[in-house]
């Protein structure tokens, strides 16, 4: 299974431009999964200001 973070909160978060890859997206809440690709909420999110 692949991990990854919904792409939504990525392009609003604070962290866009970081490498996130050391995250633990396998133990972060279930959104979405879509055959061998597991869509999660990061837990790690910061809304950037408008």
């Amino acid at each position: 299974m692949n991990y990854q973070p919904k792409g939504g909160m990525c392009a609003t978060c604070t962290h866009a431009h970081r490498n996130c890859s050391h995250l633990p997206f396998i133990t972060m809440p279930v959104i979405k999964v879509d055959g061998q690709t597991v869509i999660v909420r990061c837990t790690d999110f910061q809304r950037r200001p408008q």
